[in-house]
């Protein structure tokens, strides 16, 4: 079999094989062990398309050319990467819900929807048109939509699934009329192509800037920005798989909606839209985030922040920082609502390296070391590429802001482990810039729309907003619509609203690891 044929094969079997999780029924431990089994099976086949993808570049199952396919999947390293993600967090869930959800009649229930979810996340993930895309984005919404209420005599529940339904549907509403307008004025447009969609943003002539502002209201509506952002709270009332399984996968639509459809859903006009709401909401939860009291209302207000600055990147054109943004978060927000059950406060003396001349050093040079990592990249620091090296070189230095604080320095360490850190944050910045490297070719970009000094602005904005809600003065009554009030200090990250990509590399240093 050639490695093209083997890449078709584990495409088909990383989006068939959800579908299967989702028609497998009961709650009973064979049946959860299948539904368990069959997730991580989708993730391994995932992963290796992506390998795939990486040498051979371009693949997929079509109908039709890659050019004008009718129907189809598309492999390339942005769509594998993308399904990757996907399916993996779909396998995270479903083996934490195996052991969380045991003793739940309705596990059964929860199972068959998650799997459904993932197995329409995968297919926007992977389309080939925008008519599949569209298919999959609904069937997404109306699967978590199941998955937020399948507990509905839970104190909570079914007003927080009916404001889910709500938000969803204004948005999904928004991307079929843009699709309708697209068909209408240029067919079912290719999204493996970047000519392709190109060529249909000009067939759309004054209609495209109409198409990209309703494509930006679908994406502020899946992320829980702006006007849409009181049903994202709503959802810690759903059991934890629920919750993880909607800030670790489903609200990342969003940015995906971006980045797949490029050119063909950006105008100035849209981009400046999407910067202004959700670069105004990412401020507004880096400030909320450090008041509330309750675990999983923090995390769910700290998904906001992060969808707010992950839009701004795609209004700028950031599309590579943005994927790696997603991967990230969707990793290191899946650890902390896994572990939300087990987070307690820790004493405020741990903290007290972070003033210190040597926090201080350590945090500069991780930064600066990762940085350095990402701008080694060759190409990557020219032109639009600078953000994912900021990118990387600010995740180096939350990570060492973080570790620091749970670990204060000692005598017996004081030069080993930062000068290991440094070299981790390093590690890490160079495998932020190998990812946004591989998919940067095939993530398409707005051409200029907005320049990447805006994302300054969204930043330093947030991350003020953030350290003035950490004040004591400031956190006193800070509450936001259905807020709690202010609450002691916890172990959280000094950069709250802009932990950008501390995922993975911040899961492996244990942090909010119980103490």
């Amino acid at each position: 079999m050639s490695l093209a044929c083997t890449g078709r094969a584990a495409l088909a079997t990383a989006v068939v094989v959800p579908l299967v999780v989702a028609l497998v029924r009961g709650g009973g431990p064979r049946a959860v062990a299948t539904r368990v089994r069959l997730s991580w099976l989708a993730a391994t086949a995932a992963l290796v398309a992506c390998g795939i993808a990486v040498h051979l570049r371009t693949f997929g199952l079509l109908a039709g050319t890659r050019a004008h396919p009718w129907a189809g999947l598309l492999g390339d390293p942005l769509t594998t990467v993308l399904i990757t993600l996907v399916t993996t967090v779909g396998a995270l869930v479903q083996s934490f819900a195996s052991r969380y959800l045991y003793a739940d009649t309705r596990a059964g229930r929860f199972g068959s929807l998650a799997g459904a979810v993932v197995f329409a996340m995968v297919v926007v993930a992977s389309a080939a048109t925008v008519t599949e895309l569209v298919v999959g984005w609904v069937l997404a919404g109306a699967g978590f939509v199941a998955v937020v209420g399948y507990r509905p005599d839970l104190p909570g529940v079914t007003g927080c699934q009916k404001a889910t339904l709500r938000a969803l549907l204004a948005g999904d509403g928004c991307l079929v009329a843009a699709a309708g307008i697209v068909l209408w004025k240029a067919g079912d447009v290719a999204l493996g192509s970047a000519g392709s969609l190109g060529e249909a943003a000009t067939r759309l002539g004054a209609w495209h800037p109409v198409v990209a502002l309703l494509v930006a209201a679908a994406a502020l509506s899946r992320c829980a920005q702006g006007p849409f952002r009181r049903w994202l709270p709503a959802t810690v009332a759903s059991p934890t798989p629920a919750c993880a399984l909607l800030h670790a996968g489903v609200v990342n639509g969003g940015g995906i909606l971006l980045v797949r459809l490029g050119v063909l859903g950006t105008t100035p006009l849209a981009a400046a839209a999407v910067l202004v709401v959700a670069g105004t909401t990412s401020v507004w939860a880096g400030l909320v985030v450090t008041a509330r009291a309750d675990v999983k209302g923090a995390l769910a207000w700290s998904t906001m922040g992060q969808m707010g600055f992950m839009l701004a990147e795609c209004a700028v054109g950031a599309y590579p920082a943005a994927v790696v943004h997603l991967v990230g978060h969707a990793l290191y927000k899946a650890y902390l609502f896994f572990s939300s059950g087990s987070t307690v406060s820790r004493p405020d003396r741990v903290r007290a390296s972070l003033g210190t001349r040597s926090g201080a050093r350590v945090l500069a040079s991780t930064l600066a070391g990762s940085a350095a990592a990402a701008a080694a990249a060759p190409g990557l620091a020219a032109g639009d590429g600078w953000p994912l090296v900021a990118f990387a070189g600010v995740s180096g230095g939350v990570l060492a802001w973080a570790f620091t604080g749970h670990r204060p320095l000692g005598r017996s360490h004081r030069l080993a482990w930062p000068a290991l850190l440094v070299l981790a944050a390093a590690l890490y910045g160079a495998l932020d810039a190998t990812l946004g490297g591989l998919v940067a070719p095939f993530a398409g970009s707005a051409g200029g729309v907005l320049g990447p000094p805006w994302l300054l602005a969204v930043g330093g904005a947030t991350v003020a907003a953030a350290l003035v809600g950490r004040r004591p003065g400031a956190r006193v009554r800070l509450v936001d619509a259905g807020g709690l009030p202010a609450s002691p200090s916890r172990h959280r990250h000094p950069l709250a609203g802009v932990d950008v990509a501390a995922g993975l590399a911040t899961v492996l240093a244990g942090e909010r690891r119980a103490a």
